[in-house]
């Protein structure tokens, strides 16, 4: 076989597996989230088994039994305040339209309209979640639930066993010329998506601290699960942080603040002041350290490829549009290298 025929071989290959993932992207969860698990928890394995001499699955079981004991523990701390918040979230939601409108009269009157259509809509998305179809389809989604985490519980023990081996069997199919520079590629490419997962799994837990002990000074209703929701809002570049700091200012627009004496027009301004300032610590003291210049993408290309991340996988598009584009962005820039070395040799002979 040529060196042209077995390039167009794979290419072909390739596209036939990127297209039938592409089809079936709805079964691919679980198995991205243990990917993503393998990423972040890969170099603890390896020092584990490089430096200590452990074994990788002893290691990985360590790592299991540390994580569901920390979760039991953490959960077992949390949980009276959670279910307490999430009863009085509950009682707020279906009365939320009823408290809104006694809140209407203090908004300016160019904005009750725009306010007015958007309870019209919770009221109509609230009769639709309510329903009893959308009740009974509960139970096959938490039975397909059950089964997602079987996947990812067993998908991420054996990336995080075999993924070095998995790594040097797609080697092996290299062609020898271009074995050494595709093994370059993919070391960066693994530096991105690892990197920037455990970058940004750091800033979400350091959002959470912040807006969570933000919000209990102020004296805020569901501090915690408006903080929790703040932390996962990280994921998303840009919008999630402003979604998050909208969602939590028409809270406490709704209830006001229990610290301070406060209209609730002024909590929910002062809300919107300390996500921003959360935001800007974020931003000039934390990123710059944790994230640095690993992605080394322009802002406008973040944005773009969150939003397209989003159209084309759903939630999982939020989590790996922003590594996908940098690693796109390392391939181009290696062709181009290779295309502008080849022009330059042309023009020494």
């Amino acid at each position: 076989m040529t060196i042209r025929l077995r390039t167009a071989f794979f290419i072909f290959i390739g596209f036939i597996t990127l297209s039938f993932l592409y089809i079936e992207r709805s079964i691919l969860i679980p198995f991205i989230l243990a990917a993503i698990f393998a990423y972040i928890l890969n170099p603890i394995v390896n020092f584990a088994s490089d430096r200590i001499k452990l074994p990788r699955t002893l290691t990985i079981f360590i790592i299991y039994i540390v994580i569901i004991t920390g979760i039991a523990i953490l959960g077992n701390a949390i949980t009276r305040q959670v279910l307490r918040e999430s009863k009085e979230l509950t009682h707020f939601t279906a009365n939320i339209t009823e408290v809104a409108r006694e809140q209407i009269d203090l908004l300016p009157p160019w904005v009750k309209p725009e306010v007015k259509d958007m309870i019209a809509s919770l009221d109509l998305g609230k009769s639709k979640f309510l329903s009893p179809s959308s009740i009974i389809n509960i139970f096959p989604r938490a039975l397909s639930g059950m089964v997602n985490v079987l996947i990812f519980l067993f998908s991420a023990f054996y990336f995080l066993k075999e993924g070095r081996k998995i790594f040097d069997r797609f080697l092996h199919y290299v062609p020898s010329e271009y074995r050494i520079e595709v093994e370059i590629l993919m070391k960066k490419i693994n530096n991105v998506f690892g990197g920037y997962l455990r970058g940004i799994l750091f800033l979400m837990f350091v959002v959470f601290i912040l807006t969570y002990i933000s919000l209990t000074i102020l004296g805020v209703r569901f501090a915690l699960i408006l903080a929790i929701f703040s932390g996962f809002a990280e994921i998303v570049p840009f919008i999630g942080p402003i979604t998050a700091g909208a969602v939590a200012s028409f809270i406490v627009f709704l209830n006001g603040t229990s610290n301070f004496v406060l209209t609730p027009i002024q909590g929910a301004v002062v809300t919107a002041v300390v996500y921003f300032l959360i935001q800007q610590f974020q931003n000039y003291f934390v990123s710059p350290y944790v994230m640095g210049k690993m992605v080394g993408l322009h802002p406008v290309v973040i944005l773009f490829s969150v939003i397209a991340g989003e159209h084309l996988w759903g939630p999982m598009g939020f989590v790996l549009a922003v590594p996908t584009a940098a690693s796109i962005k390392i391939l181009l820039e290696f062709y181009l290298d290779k295309i502008n070395q080849k022009t330059y040799s042309a023009r020494q002979s």
